[in-house]
């Protein structure tokens, strides 16, 4: 019987060390910025902040590709790479830039490829990502322009578009919807000031709390195909 008294006593130990060493760890979690913090290192590094092989792959696939007569050409992060617009525009030669986890500097140093397609369309979304990770709005304003300026002697019809809403509840505190809207603000004054068609895709998504809508997507950051329908449906209207 003492052998099992002393079992029971070891065990007993055991669970309440697990215990302490669970509360000392969220503890730990909460105090270096929660949850949200540690999705966020779990994360690829985006293009702009350190290599990520989906990137440099990606980009090394579009510089070798021949594909010319373009008529539309998307630019982007996972929002756009997700998109499957050579099936929603079947009659015109479409191509997709996008890459995920892409943000405006990891964009602008790919540039001279999207430009050099001379394209007849050619559109813009970037911004989630440098609200991912701090991206300074002066920076941000001062890269987007930049890429605006690439496309400057050419006689592609470039659009801007705007940042789509997140749900918070879904996806997590990560992304601030008021900062959306700040950045937003910046590529709409950048569209003004170019003489560039603004698309406000925003407040077609949005809901009645300011988030994006749930019915428009899986994990509270990217379209679902019913979301990337009523985006195709409001480009065709231009």
């Amino acid at each position: 019987m003492p052998i099992l008294k002393g079992l029971k006593s070891s065990l007993v130990i055991s669970i309440l060390l697990n215990i302490l060493l669970i509360g000392m760890g969220s503890v730990v979690v909460n105090k270096i910025g929660g949850i949200d913090f540690i999705k966020k290192q779990m994360q690829p590094a985006p293009s702009g902040k350190g290599s990520s092989d989906y990137y440099f792959t990606k980009k090394s696939i579009f510089e070798q590709s021949d594909v010319k007569d373009v008529d539309k050409l998307f630019i982007g992060d996972s929002i756009t790479d997700y998109g499957e617009f050579q099936e929603y525009f079947p009659d015109e030669v479409v191509l997709n830039r996008g890459i995920r986890n892409d943000v405006s500097k990891g964009v602008l140093k790919r540039i001279n490829e999207v430009v050099d397609r001379n394209s007849e369309e050619a559109y813009l979304m970037i911004g989630v990502n440098d609200i991912r990770y701090s991206t300074d709005s002066k920076n941000f304003e001062k890269r987007v322009t930049a890429i605006v300026e690439s496309f400057k002697g050419k006689d592609t019809t470039l659009f801007i578009q705007s940042i789509l809403p997140v749900n918070n509840k879904i996806f997590g505190e990560e992304v601030s919807n008021k900062k959306v809207k700040k950045f937003n603000g910046i590529l709409q004054r950048i569209a003004e000031e170019n003489g560039i068609e603004y698309i406000d895709l925003h407040s077609s998504f949005v809901d009645n709390n300011g988030q994006l809508d749930k019915k428009f997507t899986i994990d509270g950051l990217h379209l679902n195909g019913e979301g990337y329908k009523v985006w195709v449906d409001i480009l065709r209207q231009k």
